[in-house]
């Protein structure tokens, strides 16, 4: 009776213990699972940013070849020769550009135009400028002038066959060149690739033509007063200038007639 006891108590005890264990695996293997899934999204995450650093570095590259395409692309104005200044140059007015010459600041006359007869700067079109400073004071300048950048002036030459200048360019420190016109003012902007400063010529154009102006209005009151100067002389009212007397002594002779008159008519003096 006893050991029909123990058996049950055993049974009863590994039916209670066999669900037990049972939860226990099943938990386990549950979690199993969930740390498998963490570490395949894990992975995922990474193939996914490796993806993502690939496609980045191929986009670079698409640009880098597009640039440098874009660059080959680009139309040239003037010779490369050693020791050229080269930039980019971009026509950013509301005309087209059929001239361009350039010189140092300190040259006085511009030298002839660098483009082609049939070349035209269309809007909003950049091209590559090739400027020799060859037999250019710049050399003589950039000597006597370590710690100073030698300036350069550009004049541009318009479909309608208007010029502009643009003055003070520091023409070796810059990349780009960007022409604009603001108020009927063509004027220039630029980054120094030195100091990253960003430069307008913009105040040099408005005071030169300012004072363009302020010159050819003097020039035209001193003009007026000339002229009104000459008109009064032209008009002299001197009768000093001016003769009314009539000659009597020749011609007709009134002093007397055949008849021994006096030369008067009759009845020509009333009483």
């Amino acid at each position: 009776m006893k050991r029909k006891l123990l058996m049950a108590l055993l049974a009863g005890t590994l039916a209670i213990a066999a669900p037990v264990s049972c939860f226990a695996a099943e938990t386990t293997e549950v979690a199993e699972a969930d740390a498998a899934e963490d570490s395949s999204d894990e992975e995922e995450d990474a193939d996914a940013e490796e993806a993502d650093a690939e496609s980045a570095d191929s986009d670079d590259t698409k640009e880098e070849k597009t640039a440098a395409k874009k660059k080959e692309d680009l139309k040239t104005v003037g010779e490369k020769t050693e020791g050229c200044i080269a930039f980019k140059l971009r026509n950013g007015t509301g005309k087209k550009i059929t001239g361009l010459a350039i010189k140092t600041a300190d040259e006085t006359e511009f030298p002839e135009n660098m483009m082609e007869a049939d070349d035209v700067f269309e809007l909003k079109e950049k091209k590559r400028v090739y400027f020799s400073k060859e037999n250019s004071e710049a050399e003589t300048a950039e000597e006597t002038s370590e710690d100073t950048a030698p300036t350069y002036d550009m004049q541009l030459t318009f479909e309608d066959g208007t010029t502009a200048d643009v003055h003070g360019i520091v023409l070796e420190d810059l990349g780009t060149l960007t022409l604009r016109e603001k108020d009927g003012i063509i004027y220039g902007t630029y980054k120094l690739k030195s100091t990253k400063e960003k430069k307008s010529t913009y105040d040099t154009e408005k005071a030169i033509a300012d004072q363009a102006a302020a010159d050819a209005a003097a020039a035209q009151a001193a003009a007026d007063q000339a002229a009104a100067a000459q008109q009064t002389e032209s008009y002299d009212y001197s009768y000093d200038n001016n003769d009314y007397s009539y000659d009597y002594g020749g011609g007709d002779d009134y002093s007397g007639g055949d008849d021994g008159g006096d030369g008067c008519l009759d009845n020509g003096l009333l009483n």
